[in-house]
């Protein structure tokens, strides 16, 4: 038998995925959710802006990776402070 895959699809999982850097997986979640709610402004904008190479898109992209550097840095911190 085999497994089934279950998959949550919001327009949370999306942004945790844009977060972590993960634009193309953020975008494959608001294509999955537009098609079921095809009136959704908000869902179709945060595609356009992930489908485009746009200054905006590049900026996102640059600000995710600062993010995730940060939090890379603090985790780093806390375990250090943990084992003190």
């Amino acid at each position: 038998m085999a497994k089934e895959k279950l998959t949550i699809l919001s327009s949370t999982l999306a942004e945790i995925y844009v977060r972590q850097g993960h634009f193309e997986k953020a975008r494959e979640v608001y294509e999955k959710l537009l098609s079921k709610d095809r009136g959704n402004d908000q869902y179709r904008s945060r595609l356009l802006l992930l489908s485009k190479d746009s200054p905006e898109t590049r900026k996102l992209k640059v600000l995710s990776g600062l993010l995730k550097k940060i939090e890379e840095r603090l985790d780093e911190r806390a375990a250090i402070k943990q084992s003190a």
